[in-house]
């Protein structure tokens, strides 16, 4: 509710909680408070998560086994 109301807060932003700070990532917000906007933030949400995630897995460093389908 927070941020469907024009508040651009994340304790993720705020703290520097974990390792969150080590990815490009924007904190989804709307300013107008209603359903919609509750909406939008959830579906930002989602699209930074996707966007936190591929850029782990850009970082996880290869190992002994090896792809041979790619």
């Amino acid at each position: 509710m927070l941020r469907a109301s024009g508040v651009q807060w994340d304790l993720r932003k705020v703290d520097h909680y974990e390792s969150y700070d080590k990815f490009d990532w924007e904190v989804p917000w709307q300013k107008e408070g209603d359903f919609l906007a509750r909406y939008l933030v959830r579906i930002g949400e989602m699209t930074e998560s996707i966007k936190i995630i591929q850029q782990a897995l850009e970082r996880i460093s290869g190992g002994p086994c090896e792809n041979l389908e790619t």
